[in-house]
């Protein structure tokens, strides 16, 4: 049974990021603060022009709840970080494993996707901000030969290189967060890595065992491509007047960013992955999948 994504929008539109081919997700954390290097630059549009040439797929996640923890960066260090929203599984802690996300109670609208999403909590004058979801959406990388992607393995740990803020799916985002006059939404775009090197789930710095793709090719050490991943974590802020003040957990809004643990039902992943993104169908519905082979 099908079920309507995100009010029936255009899925997203992830460019490659005009880097060399040795430019990796720079976005680790060091701190508490998560001092982060310099991230790849501003987040694109999620609307694609391309859309109807190039496979995608998408899923909405529920916010579920928040506390200072990491589990990629600060694993099992309770309290380490600076504080994040989490979205899709549901009891995510410094303690969390992925393999322990294979029976934790998860919003997203999939009965495929079981994975952990997380970022900096929003604040308005210092006041802890609700998300009210996030959209999470997969494709083809620009440029990229669909036949070349694979399935992303369970426990694979990504962090955002790229992040944007837009009203609209229709408006170029920007570093800094707009003015988004009612009754438009307020969205983070958070763009993620595209290329794998086949071996590691995670590395040291948290961003070596993945790459970003360079119109359309991974690097020779990173040689697997992945679905491309953006998550759009929308807010509404109509209660706020004009000249509220935002900042994030993680310091000003340009210090953005994202964490995830893939972790799917790898049988409707590779469905969906064979069904929208190699067939190059803009697959703009999420669904409890009934697995035909």
């Amino acid at each position: 049974m099908r079920h309507a994504l995100l009010c029936g929008a255009v899925i997203t539109a992830l460019t490659a990021c005009g880097a060399s081919d040795s430019s990796q997700a720079s976005l680790a954390h060091s701190s508490k603060a998560h001092t982060h290097p310099k991230s790849l630059g501003v987040a694109e549009s999620v609307v694609d022009p391309d859309s109807g040439r190039r496979g995608s797929f998408g899923v909405v996640c529920p916010f579920s709840h928040r506390n200072e923890d990491d589990p990629i960066v600060f694993p099992d260090e309770s309290g380490a970080s600076h504080q994040h929203d989490y979205f899709g599984a549901t009891s995510v802690s410094a303690s969390t494993r992925w393999k322990s996300l294979l029976t934790m109670p998860n919003l997203c609208k999939s009965m495929g996707d079981l994975s952990a999403y997380w970022a900096p909590t929003l604040q308005a004058d210092l006041v802890d901000v609700d998300p009210t979801e996030m959209a999470v959406y997969l494709r083809t990388p620009t440029e990229a030969d669909p036949s070349a992607i694979v399935t992303p393995p369970n426990g694979l740990e990504l962090m955002s290189v790229r992040s944007g803020w837009t009203c609209a799916r229709t408006d170029e985002p920007t570093a800094q967060m707009q003015y988004c006059p009612p009754p438009s939404t307020t969205r983070l775009i958070l763009e993620y890595p595209d290329c794998w090197d086949g071996k590691n789930l995670s590395s040291a710095d948290h961003y070596s065992h993945v790459a970003v793709s360079v119109r359309g090719q991974c690097p020779t050490t990173h040689p697997k491509m992945i679905p491309q991943m953006a998550t759009e974590i929308r807010y509404e802020l109509k209660i706020f007047p004009k000249d509220t003040k935002y900042a994030l957990s993680s310091g000003a809004l340009d210090t953005a960013h994202g964490d995830a643990i893939l972790v799917w039902d790898q049988k409707v992943l590779a469905k969906e992955i064979r069904s929208c993104i190699k067939r190059r169908v803009n697959c703009d519905l999420t669904w409890f999948t009934s697995i035909q082979g």
